[in-house]
């Protein structure tokens, strides 16, 4: 019997998410082990670093709620991004391409999504 192979549209964004979370992760524990006192900072890195990799892993096993979550997570990047314009350079053109790649017929069909 075999496997149905993952469309792109949902490929593209679980690559993504495992990169951005996992790179979130890393800086959330290099500030953390260069004792910077951005607490905050390290908070936030690390809870958007494991939403991203909880997103990449849901997207992957056809969790229903995850294209929801992607959808949000994308967002909650974008808008964060933009009180660093270099960062907003490269961040918001994938957040979108994150949204319009869920947003693909092909991309509901794998999660369920109506």
């Amino acid at each position: 019997m075999e496997r149905e192979r993952m469309p792109n549209s949902v490929l593209i964004p679980v690559g993504l998410f495992w990169i951005i979370g996992l790179t979130l992760l890393a800086s959330s524990g290099l500030n953390l082990a260069a004792e910077t006192g951005r607490l905050a900072a390290v908070v936030f890195l690390a809870t958007v670093g494991s939403a991203c990799l909880v997103a990449a892993v849901g997207l992957q096993r056809r969790w229903g709620p995850a294209a929801l979550v992607g959808y949000l997570l994308a967002i909650l990047l974008a808008l964060a991004s933009l009180s660093n314009l270099g960062a907003a350079v490269v961040v918001v053109p994938l957040a979108v391409g994150i949204v319009l790649a869920l947003s693909r017929p092909s991309a509901k069909q794998w999660t369920g999504e109506r």
